[in-house]
């Protein structure tokens, strides 16, 4: 039997024969291998390739230098015969017939345009056309860079018709998947932001469309320094163009206000955290009052970074009001000057210029939201802002970890988490009767607990509820611990005590958006889930540019209210926001007897429960449901057995002693 020869030319040059790595004596033998591989069977004359390999030598010096490096290619390929390296009149060639090469493989498959030979070219480019390999020659390293470019290119192009063709069909997780790897590829290709734009306008969720906008414009302004095409332009006025959040035409609706942030005039850019977080936190402020609703900071910021007037940016948001700021830090002081502008009749409602002590700062944020709902002219809940005021700090630095915290927990990965939770620990050093450093350090831990660290389950548990009922003990209007301190006995199964605390974090602030999109979630599991829609779809409305999480927390109370259809539609959105919302698919389409959909959405969720909560091990049969009950804590048998019912049509075991003691306790160790 022949050998058969597999060359890689994309990332690490490698020669293998039969599977069996191949050393090459010198740089400019693998280099001449290389260049005979593009493609085998093309002949390449001696002298184009005492060009590239020997262009300081002279002629007859570069002919003897070639040969000898063919001699020494054939005996480290073991083709003293010359049937693999051959010679063929004034030159060189490579025998085709014995012969695989990536790159080779990688432009036929792009040549097809079928979508399984563009997977195979993804999967082929293992990096750029001989990185790894590089010689002393200025006509070898031109033709490399050319190789490379063109290699480069022609993927991109193809992986984009590739993309195309996921966002077409509404492949969200391939299309995210490879549309994360195109702009590794090339940052600066404009069609693949724009593909990606197209998939999440299709699949209505507006922010992860402007984010994806906005990553378009910083990396064509920092890279060419230019801003997007009219056509990238045009998506992002699609993302805009829908209808206002609310209707203030309509009697007994209240007005809304858009926070946009505040300007820091310092000249300091690692301060840029400062303005934007104080800003976080006027917004919290202002969320207090019942008399008006305050546009989740999240959006109002994604609308203020776009090149837009304030009727535009009040518009896309549905806010009659725009609350400015500017501020400049001082050694001890900080100069605050705010407006609020109503950008329907056009006119400033109520504006302010002070200096302030860097110790009256939080004071300063309920001022703010004192004297802007004190303009509006309505009736605001008086003794709930009083109790809002914070203790007085000590210096700027407890309220600067603070706001440090909070601007690494909002970055959401394990590394800020405990980046953020090393800052709130730091403010509690420096004032020990510091209540929202316990808040910021609960939610470090909840957010692990809840989201990922399930082999830390009840630790984090523990943690996060020991720090939400510290900080309550301290100042009993933190909305944050309130909820935190709900949540968890909500797991433990404690539903009166919940309920409680859950209620009080929604009367302390009625318009923290992602507030009451996890409220929605506990208000399906306590057996409230038109509540929970009511919720859900008021987050939405208070801050539209929402993370995908927000589609996941609707589908918990649409599939308890029964309204299946709705809560698919939902769960379709955002698929693998949540290790559970494929079960919740699943259950809901079998169900509706659509079993072809159950099953694939249920082997979705086993693949997740294997990657997510049992890595490392194959799960036990019947562990799959009792960890899906375990954290899905309802306190109505009937909506368990519910969605039990159809997990078990869709193909899940669901063990025969589940229901025993009901509701469960701990996830065991």
């Amino acid at each position: 039997m022949s050998a058969r020869w597999h060359i890689r030319l994309l990332g690490d040059f490698t020669v293998e024969r039969d599977g069996i790595p191949i050393s090459l004596p010198t740089r400019k033998a693998a280099a001449l291998l290389a260049i005979l591989a593009m493609p085998p069977g093309t002949l390449v004359t001696r002298e184009r390739l005492a060009d590239l390999l020997w262009s300081r030598s002279a002629e007859a010096q570069a002919r003897g230098s070639l040969r000898q490096a063919v001699a020494q290619l054939r005996k480290a390929l073991d083709d003293e015969s010359g049937s693999l390296v051959e010679t063929v009149g004034p030159g060189l060639r490579l025998a085709s017939r014995a012969v695989d090469v990536d790159a080779v493989t990688l432009e036929r498959a792009l040549a097809t345009g079928a979508p399984a030979d563009l997977e195979l070219a993804g999967r082929l480019y293992q990096g750029e056309f001989l990185a790894g390999l590089s010689i002393d020659e200025g006509p070898f390293e031109d033709w490399r860079v050319a190789e490379a470019a063109r290699l480069h290119r022609r993927l991109v192009h193809g992986l984009q018709a590739l993309l195309a063709q996921h966002v077409d069909r509404g492949d969200l997780e391939a299309s995210l998947d490879l549309g994360e790897r195109l702009v590794r590829l090339d940052p600066l290709a404009e069609e693949t932001y724009q593909a990606l734009l197209r998939l999440h306008l299709g699949r209505g969720a507006p922010g992860p469309a402007m984010r994806e906008y906005q990553r378009c414009r910083a990396a064509l302004a920092a890279g060419l320094g230019v801003a997007p095409s009219a056509e990238t332009e045009a998506l992002r006025r699609a993302i805009r163009a829908r209808p206002p959040a609310h209707e203030e035409t309509k009697a007994g609706v209240l007005p809304v206000i858009a926070v946009l942030p505040f300007t820091d005039k310092g000249e300091d850019a690692e301060r840029g955290y400062f303005a934007r977080e104080f800003t976080a936190d006027v917004v919290s402020a202002l969320a207090r009052f019942r008399s008006f609703r305050v546009v989740a900071a999240q959006s109002s910021f994604a609308e203020a970074e776009l090149p837009a007037s304030p009727r535009e940016i009040a518009d896309a948001l549905g806010a009659r009001y725009l609350l400015l700021g500017h501020l400049a830090r001082a050694t001890d002081s900080v100069r605050l000057s705010t407006e609020l502008l109503d950008v329907q009749a056009g006119h400033l409602v109520w504006s302010d210029h002070d200096e302030v002590a860097t110790t009256r700062l939080p004071e300063t944020r309920d001022a703010i939201a004192r004297g802007v709902a004190a303009a509006l002219a309505v009736r605001i809940d008086g003794d709930l802002l009083c109790q809002a005021m914070r203790k007085p700090l000590d210096s700027l630095e407890v309220y600067d970890c603070w706001l440090r915290g909070m601007a690494r927990l909002r970055q959401g990965t394990p590394e800020s988490l405990i980046e953020g939770r090393s800052l709130f620990r730091r403010a509690l050093e420096l004032d020990p009767g510091f209540a929202r450093a316990h808040s910021g350090l609960s939610l470090t831990y909840f957010n692990d607990w809840s989201c990922s660290a399930w082999q830390r389950w009840r630790d984090d548990e523990r943690m996060a509820f020991e720090h939400a009922r510290d900080g309550a003990a301290l100042d009993a209007t933190d909305h944050v611990t309130q909820f935190v301190l709900g949540r968890i006995l909500l797991y433990r199964r404690e539903f009166a005590r919940a309920e409680q605390h859950l209620d009080r974090a929604e009367a302390l602030n009625p318009n923290d958006a992602d507030t009451l999109a996890q409220l929605a979630i506990a208000d399906a599991y306590m057996g409230h889930p038109e509540r929970g829609a009511e919720r859900i779809d008021l987050a939405m409305r208070l801050n539209p540019y929402h993370d995908d999480w927000y589609f996941a927390c609707a589908v918990y109370p649409n599939f308890i209210a029964r309204r299946l259809e709705t809560a698919i539609a939902f769960g379709l959105k955002a698929p693998h926001a949540a290790t559970d919302v494929p079960a919740y698919l699943a259950a809901a389409c079998a169900h509706l007897g659509q079993m072809d959909a159950a099953r694939r959405h249920l082997a979705s969720y086993r693949e997740m429960f294997r990657r997510n909560i049992m890595p490392g091990r194959e799960p036990a049969t019947d562990e799959p449901m009792r960890w899906l009950l375990h954290v899905n804590p309802f306190s109505r048998i009937e909506d368990a057995q519910f969605w039990a019912e159809g997990l078990a049509r869709a193909g899940l075991v669901i063990p025969d002693d589940l229901w025993r003691d009901f509701p469960q306790g701990p996830w065991p160790d």
